[in-house]
């Protein structure tokens, strides 16, 4: 499940209008918070307050996403296209005694299990990632993969939920103690196009 913020939600009347049956065209923005994932880091009780070049590889994911049963309920019959403007993701809870890096493989399990990949990367000092960090700009996605926005905008139109997956290795890891659990949040920011009559 998934608690949701609203930040944001304003509606832009006037961006497109038109006479007749096209009716008018409105977008509707919204900020949506993902419930967290705790993700733990292990080693070896005989590696501790020594570095350590890769842990064992964990995987976790989310809930469920499926925004469009609440935040735009009213609209079911009338949502013609989703954009994802953007993603950001925010750590919180690593120990600052510790430290490490993280490897990490994103997935999108679309409705059905199709699963796509949606980028590789490297978090370095995730002891120091306390601020929100930009995951992915439409007007920048760099190695974002397109395929994988699309399946989630193509979820969102179709009213099916979504998962993120996550493969997540410790590298360059010096703990003071066997393991290190945290939250990994993720933050959508979503335009849904609605044609009202």
């Amino acid at each position: 499940m998934k608690k949701i913020s609203f930040c944001l939600f304003t509606i832009c009347i006037g961006l497109l209008y038109s006479c007749g049956e096209a009716g008018i065209q409105s977008d509707i923005s919204q900020i949506v918070d993902v419930d967290p994932i705790s993700i733990s880091i292990d080693i070896l009780p005989i590696f501790i307050g020594q570095s350590v070049d890769e842990t064992s590889p964990r995987t976790v994911s989310t809930g469920p996403i499926d925004i469009t049963s609440s935040e735009f309920s009213d609209y079911t019959d009338e949502l013609q296209k989703f954009t994802i403007n953007k993603i950001y993701y925010t750590i919180r809870g690593f120990d600052q005694g510790n430290e490490a890096d993280l490897d990490v493989d994103m997935n999108v399990i679309l409705n059905g299990g199709n699963s796509i990949p949606v980028l590789s990367t490297l978090i370095v000092d995730v002891q120091n990632q306390t601020a929100k960090v930009l995951l992915y700009d439409k007007t920048n996605p760099g190695s974002v993969s397109a395929a994988a926005i699309s399946g989630i905008e193509g979820a969102l139109l179709n009213g099916n939920s979504f998962v993120i997956e996550m493969v997540v290795v410790g590298r360059n890891v010096i703990f003071q103690s066997t393991s290190d659990e945290f939250q990994f949040q993720f933050e959508f920011d979503i335009t849904a196009r609605v044609q009202l009559d």
